[in-house]
């Protein structure tokens, strides 16, 4: 395995294969390091192969006709930082990603004006990454705004207190910031945070299940991000092992309030 701990330049490109339009699309990440140590980086994101489809089948798909985003800019310095732990703690070889679905993942790092191509040990760690690393362009872009999770709980009996609380995902920042913030709460550390993440999109929130706002009727509801509001409750026919993560799930949830 290949060790790496000193880099000018990464640069991280993805494909998503064949997968049809309006999917299908391919991204670079270019990350560049000064000999003061300051990041600068450069992203571009291309959609294809829209010229097979119609414009009625892209928007019924939750796109816009051009979908296609550049930006240049520097990252807060705590990216730089993470950057190069993610390098040195992570396993290199030889060799680009092709995964079984066609799709490919490669990175570049570029060392004395000479650069390989590898292959991270843990592909999926670095996919993630990337993805966070485009998130907080988009922040800071102002493309979209932080991702932002709200829970509400009106107890499952007597005793139990009312909650609403809000998760604000910061990804230029790296932090999550639950609110109302109270004094003996602090900010989420961010490994934590994407647990936490990772735990909430465990579970599908159906459309059909939704409401415009958190529903009187005594329960517990959240709302992804997507602005409605979903009932943390197992369906007639779950089995006794989704009725008991649903319910660590509101018990996790409930204790930041």
């Amino acid at each position: 395995m290949i060790k790496i701990e000193l880099f000018d330049k990464l640069i991280i490109e993805y494909n998503t294969g064949p997968i049809p339009p309006p999917f299908c699309h391919r991204y670079k990440i270019i990350l560049s390091k000064d000999d003061r140590g300051i990041f600068s980086i450069d992203l571009s994101i291309e959609y294809y192969d829209r010229d097979e489809i119609t414009e009625e089948e892209i928007f019924e798909e939750g796109f816009f006709l051009d979908d296609n985003f550049s930006w240049k800019g520097s990252l807060p310095s705590i990216w730089g930082r993470e950057v190069e732990k993610k390098l040195e703690i992570s396993n290199w070889k030889k060799k680009n990603f092709i995964s079984e679905n066609g799709s490919e993942f490669a990175i570049r790092i570029f060392r004395n004006n000479q650069f390989e191509i590898l292959k991270p040990a843990d592909v999926r760690i670095w996919e993630i990454f990337a993805h966070e690393i485009i998130q907080a362009i988009f922040e800071i872009s102002e493309k979209e705004s932080p991702l932002k999770i709200s829970f509400f709980s009106n107890g499952n009996g007597s005793t139990d207190k009312t909650i609403i609380i809000d998760f604000t995902y910061s990804f230029a920042q790296r932090v999550v910031l639950p609110a109302p913030i109270q004094k003996d709460k602090k900010s989420i550390g961010w490994e934590e945070g994407q647990k936490l993440l990772k735990y909430i999109f465990n579970f599908d929130y159906l459309p059909e299940n939704s409401f415009d706002k958190i529903p009187k009727k005594q329960g517990s509801y959240i709302s992804p991000g997507d602005g409605y509001w979903y009932e943390l409750t197992a369906n007639e026919n779950a089995n006794k092992a989704s009725i008991a993560q649903i319910n660590r799930l509101i018990e996790t949830l409930r204790s930041y309030g």
